[in-house]
């Protein structure tokens, strides 16, 4: 369990982080952003959600960048990251049963591509990936389930 003086230096730095990255006009996490959107939502926008619906589904866009998590029988796992602009990346492994970051990584994108492939997780709890990138932005991972087999 975390002491009072741990949870406090953990809060100032988080804080701290945030609002740099704020001051330089970097984005919200994508949590921030859908939930600012649905509580904005109109039924009027719908017809405007449709275009782009359609125009998205219509056009073949390279430029977003794609994060995904794989979790292997044996625990292992592996993070891979396609169409980066930037250069380095931020990759973190959260736990999110426990709203725990695992691991963080800096990687460097080969031609717009990383792959991440590390030890074990623990039974019965859920991760995600989430990246960050000056470029690209956050972007974040499918939750996937790691249940032990006996």
């Amino acid at each position: 369990m975390k002491t009072s003086a741990t949870w406090r230096l953990w809060l100032i730095i988080t804080g701290a982080v945030l609002g740099l990255l704020a001051t330089m006009g970097v984005a919200a996490p994508a949590t921030a952003a859908v939930a600012a959107h649905s509580s904005s939502y109109d039924h009027r926008d719908r017809d405007h959600d449709r275009e782009w619906d359609d125009w998205d589904h219509g056009h073949d866009d390279d430029e977003d960048a794609e994060l995904t998590l794989r979790i292997f029988r044996d625990g292992d796992y592996r993070i891979r990251g396609e169409d980066y602009d930037a250069r380095r990346v931020h990759v973190w492994l959260v736990n999110v049963s426990r709203d725990r970051v695992v691991e963080h990584y800096r990687v460097r994108t080969d031609d717009g591509e990383f792959t991440i492939r590390d030890g074990e997780v623990r039974c019965g709890r859920t991760y995600k990936a989430v990246s960050f990138s000056r470029a690209d932005g956050w972007e974040v991972s499918n939750k996937v389930s790691f249940r032990c087999h006996d």
